[in-house]
């Protein structure tokens, strides 16, 4: 009881900063949230990011506030080796208990297990931020895990980020302007796969990628990245 009662002012401390974060964000980088409509408020279901930069605190703050009830606040690499937050994260089972690995890292059974319980898991495009911001290979996880449990895919993307906060920068720009863009909803599959071979998880991740660089809308994407999702 003592716990449940702690957990839940845990999450209220949480979510009420994430409001003040939020304010900041479009105090400082004028922060648009575009789609919001489009995500669901609990799972199953999975949320695949797409973060360039290092003022990933956004679009953190938004997911806690938009999901009730979720896992993996974002890739280790959000986490910066911090105690604090791998505490909060360990107790609120928000955050992978480790440190300097992404959520990607995670067994795959285990996160196929949290969505078949009905939870919300949000995934990283890749396991490190790119160093120049383009837009990565994806990490095979997410379309595993779709095709397995054909649960609705969300994709999240954030659009300057990397100019107010590349990797490589040792701080952030106080100008800019930042708007998280949520796609529709889509499925991998007509229904759920028992056995996913290497074909199947390449035509997933051609498809995650399409979604991603439509939804990125030409932002910090290579060149033969063509933003076109499939049908």
């Amino acid at each position: 009881m003592r716990r449940r009662l702690g957990n839940a002012f845990l999450w209220w401390c949480l979510r009420l900063n994430s409001r003040w974060v939020l304010v900041l964000g479009r105090l400082l980088y004028g922060l648009e949230i575009q789609g919001r409509e489009h995500l669901p408020s609990q799972g199953p279901l999975i949320v695949v990011t797409r973060p360039n930069g290092r003022v990933m605190i956004f679009m953190a703050a938004f997911c806690c506030l938009a999901l009730k009830e979720f896992y993996g606040l974002a890739g280790g690499h959000a986490l910066l080796n911090n105690r604090a937050v791998t505490w909060l994260g360990r107790e609120l089972g928000l955050l992978p208990g480790f440190k300097g690995a992404s959520l990607s890292g995670i067994p795959l059974m285990d996160l196929y297990k949290l969505l078949q319980q009905g939870k919300a898991l949000v995934m990283t495009v890749a396991k490190e931020l790119p160093w120049n911001g383009r837009l990565q290979s994806m990490v095979p996880g997410a379309a595993w895990l779709a095709l397995r449990t054909h649960v609705p895919v969300v994709m999240l993307t954030v659009q300057g980020d990397y100019d107010i906060w590349p990797r490589w920068a040792s701080r952030p720009h106080l100008t800019g302007k930042l708007v998280l863009k949520i796609g529709k909803p889509f499925y991998l599959c007509d229904a759920p796969c028992n056995r996913v071979t290497e074909r199947m998880l390449q035509e997933a991740n051609r498809r995650l990628l399409a979604e991603l660089a439509a939804l990125s809308d030409g932002y910090m994407l290579h060149p033969e990245v063509h933003p076109q999702a499939a049908p």
